[in-house]
């Protein structure tokens, strides 16, 4: 037995250097002593790179302890990444001896070593299964002993490589609940970072988190406030009023920031639905600073949240906006996929006229297709769509994908794929059509109630002949779900299916019966229950009865067939109509699917004065909730204001085309009859719009018509296939990819070299958590995003080192011969561009240059 017992090696026997000698002898050298130790620790710690270090290990691992080992991981890590080589060096023929020497070292490390190998793992994004899994064996052991700082470190390094260990992490929590006092502002940001990063719901540590941060918010840094803020917003948690305050208070009082940190705080402001138009334009206003400096990436989350949360036309925003096409324009060629699709869905939501960027867009789409995933596809073709840009170089590329990935395609994506290119009018591929209506008829049961609508209404315009199958499939999922149907989802596919001449069955008797009795509901309200004046001339709850009343219908528009219908029965089309072509070929006409224009001309006659109108253009614009409440016709806000706008502070229906044309003609009216002193006007009135008017336009009309009853008053619209209820278009556009910006690595206070002193803000040679020069891959999600994407920041900028490196060079390091082979766990898809180039960002405190070891 003993002859046995001394056959088998231990781990710690291998990495010792113990040698097996004949009849099972085994030959173990004595423990190195103290002094050893110390030197070996000398050895590493005065070494000037990575390979010196590598060296060492190779040479001296023998005679390494706990000690020795986790400061080589943390120095090959640092050296590593400094100098861009953190790949070449786990390629090293000697990289996997030292991950031999950690893996039998993990069950002795103390407080301080955990914190060292764990960090040091984590930088180089070296995945190694099992030494994580005893890292956080040990950590559980001795989580006491960690500190602050090491505490944010564990976390930190888990989040970093994408391991979510929630025993560890919850250990983690409940220790340093118990520290919180001795929590620096960068444990804080660190921690709460790691915990966002990983989706990990701590909220009895988030309050504290949130409670000593408000506290402390003057000591934070602009990235640690950034981070901050970001990570509350990720975890969805709900900060309140007063960090929301003071946060605002903080932000407007810094002035140097990073490319990173304006584009997290302005995503935090949109994900909440934080409506505040002024923080905005601040943010805005400092982005046109560093405009140079701004990666594709920061750009298109700052559009992003811009489109999200504001639609006012802010100076400093469009300043911004003008500012942002000519870095669209010029670096194009530079974006990923991803930023190409969220930057074209900003500008389609926003309705900035960039023809020019749309092309270097496209152009830029072309050269990257096949590395573009469904949902970017289809972002950027309904971003075409929306803007009226038709590319048809992209169009013919963006078929010969959507042919060959087409099972990839949601519903969702195909419904969006398909209403874009009805109103692009791309029609010619007929393959095309046929392969997305067969794919769509697998999928129609995933589809919600407007998916359904869009394809319906798609082969309304791309011809009925390729999908009659896929309408009968629609047809069929309606009559299963009809009860899933609300209002503007049984009007929209009544509409559709009518466009598409595909009627007959119950079914569709049903959808017309529902919509019919809308129908009369809406006339009812335009007739009886319509306002007896303007306002100040009727009554209060006549007023709140009507806005009440057309608001529960739950419509915003009625549909092109219903509506013209209606108009008919409220003698809204008498007299002469524009011509279509007419109207579209005036100046200042818009084919922006988000923007509305009215065509406007009149002959009126008001005494012995005669008004004349040629034509003249009206576009919608941002309105207040105030100015809906300050017009003399009564305008409704009918529970969706703009379909994305939010509650607070939400866009008014006054801003529409068509109402400020109404109300345009009213005031001019008025003005002349006080003026002339006569009351009664004559004539005739004409208006067409780019699309089909909401219900309160179309309430404001037919009070106009009772106001002027002598004229002629003819009202014409397009078929414009864009409800204002368009989440089946815009919810998975209106995101950004979910990619966490590194927060700076936790450090070790270090009184030989204090942060700068540059009150919270950047110094000149600060750098932010990605670089500039670094080419960003797309995400590693088929470079899409989920329905449910929450937007954020890369998780693969790179962290910078705790301060603890420094140390002189080994002078004469060893040369040696042996070696050693690992099977390393790649583990590629635990995060996202897990192989980007990752630049370190400052750390407020640099490297420990005259770092020693300190043995506890």
């Amino acid at each position: 037995m003993a002859m046995m017992d001394a056959v088998a090696l231990s781990e710690d026997d291998v990495v010792n250097g113990c040698v097996l000698g004949p009849h099972g002898y085994v030959y173990r050298p004595p423990p190195p002593s103290k002094q050893l130790t110390i030197e070996m620790q000398v050895s590493v710690t005065e070494c000037r790179s990575w390979r010196e270090v590598l060296s060492v290990v190779e040479n001296l691992g023998d005679l390494f302890d706990f000690r020795n080992t986790s400061t080589a991981v943390h120095r090959v890590a640092k050296f590593s990444v400094e100098a861009g080589e953190s790949k070449i060096a786990q390629n090293d023929s000697r990289f996997p001896r030292l991950l031999q020497l950690l893996r039998a070292k993990c069950k002795d490390l103390s407080a301080w070593g955990l914190s060292d190998a764990s960090w040091g793992m984590a930088k180089m994004q070296c995945r190694d299964d099992e030494i994580f899994q005893r890292i956080s064996l040990r950590a559980q052991e001795i989580v006491q002993d960690l500190d602050p700082q090491g505490l944010a470190i564990v976390a930190w390094s888990f989040a970093t490589v994408g391991r979510k260990d929630e025993v560890l992490l919850q250990r983690i929590a409940e220790e340093a609940r118990s520290k919180l006092d001795s929590f620096g502002v960068q444990n804080i940001s660190n921690l709460v970072w790691a915990n966002a990063t990983l989706g990990l719901r701590a909220d009895a540590l988030h309050a504290d988190l949130l409670r000593h941060s408000l506290a402390r918010l003057d000591d934070f840094t602009t990235q640690e406030l950034a981070i901050v803020n970001w990570a509350f917003t990720k975890l969805a948690y709900p900060v309140g009023d007063d960090w929301k305050a003071a946060l605002r208070q903080r932000v407007l009082r810094l002035k140097e920031y990073a490319p990173s940190e304006l584009s997290m705080i302005a995503w935090a402001l949109a994900t909440r639905g934080d409506y505040d138009p002024d923080l905005l334009a601040y943010i805005a206003r400092r982005s046109m600073e560093l405009m140079r400096s701004f990666t594709g990436q920061n750009l298109a989350t700052i559009i992003w949240a811009i489109a999200t949360i504001s639609y006012k036309d802010d100076p400093s925003i469009d300043e911004f906006l003008r500012m942002a096409l000519g870095a669209i324009i010029a670096r194009a060629g530079e974006f990923q996929p991803l930023n190409i699709a969220l930057i074209s869905w900003g500008l389609a939501k926003l309705s900035f006229k960039a023809e020019a960027a749309f092309e270097a867009m496209c152009d830029a789409a072309v050269q990257q297709i096949d590395y573009f995933a469904p949902q970017n596809l289809v972002q950027l073709l309904w971003a075409c769509g929306t803007a009226g840009y038709k590319h048809e170089s992209f169009l013919r590329a963006a078929a010969r994908v959507a042919k060959r990935t087409i099972e990839q395609f949601s519903s969702q994506h195909q419904s969006n794929f398909l209403w874009a290119c009805a109103r692009l009018n791309f029609k010619e591929d007929v393959e095309l059509l046929r392969v997305v209506a067969t794919a769509a008829q697998r999928k129609m049961h995933e589809g919600s109630p407007q998916h359904l609508s869009n394809i319906a209404w798609a082969a309304s315009q791309l011809g009925p002949q390729h999908f009659q199958e896929c309408l009968v499939a629609v047809l069929n999922e309606t009559s299963r779900r009809i009860k899933e149907f609300d209002p503007p989802s049984i009007m929209m596919l009544s509409d559709s299916l009518y466009e598409a001449n595909f009627g007959g069955g119950e079914i569709m008797q049903v959808l017309r019966g529902q919509v019919q009795r809308m129908g009369n509901e809406l006339y009812e309200i335009f007739t009886t229950g319509l306002p007896r004046g303007t306002r100040g001339l009727c009554g209060h709850q006549e007023l709140t009865e009507y806005q009440r009343r057309l608001r529960n219908l739950g419509l915003t528009t009625f549909g092109y067939e219903h509506t013209t219908s209606l108009f008919q029965q409220l003698q809204l089309c008498e007299g002469q109509p524009w011509q279509v072509a007419e109207a579209m070929a005036m100046p200042g006409w818009t084919t922006n699917a988000r923007r509305t224009t009215v065509a406007r001309r009149y002959s009126l006659r008001l005494g012995s004065r005669s008004l004349e109108d040629p034509g003249t253009i009206f576009t919608s614009a941002f309105a207040s909730a105030q100015e809906d409440a300050q017009a003399d016709f009564i305008v409704v806000w009918l529970g969706q204001g703009k379909a994305d706008s939010p509650s607070i502070g939400r866009a008014g229906r006054s801003g529409d085309a068509e109402c400020r044309a109404i109300l345009a003609t009213h005031e001019m009216l008025k003005k002349v009859k006080e003026e002339e002193g006569f009351s009664d006007v004559s004539g005739t009135l004409a208006f067409h719009t780019s699309g089909v008017p909401c219900l309160s336009c179309v309430g404001v009309a037919t009070q106009f018509k009772r106001h002027y009853p002598k004229v002629s008053f003819c009202f014409t619209f397009m078929n414009r296939p864009l409800s204002e209820r368009e989440e089946s278009m815009t919810e998975a556009s209106a995101v950004v990819p979910n990619v966490a910006l590194a927060p700076k690595t936790p450090r070790r206070t270090d009184t030989s070299r204090p942060p700068p002193s540059n009150g919270g803000g950047v110094s000149e040679n600060y750098h932010p958590g990605y670089r500039t020069d670094v080419p960003r891959p797309p995400a590693s999600n088929e470079g899409g995003m989920t329905e449910n994407y929450h937007a954020g920041y890369r998780t693969d900028a790179f962290r910078p080192p705790p301060s603890n490196g420094g140390g002189g060079a080994v002078s004469s390091p060893l040369a040696g011969s042996r070696s050693f082979t690992c099977n390393l766990h790649a583990h590629a898809g635990c995060l996202a561009w897990a192989d980007a180039p990752r630049p370190p960002p400052s750390n407020g405190g640099g490297a420990w240059d005259n770092y020693r070891p300190v043995f506890r």
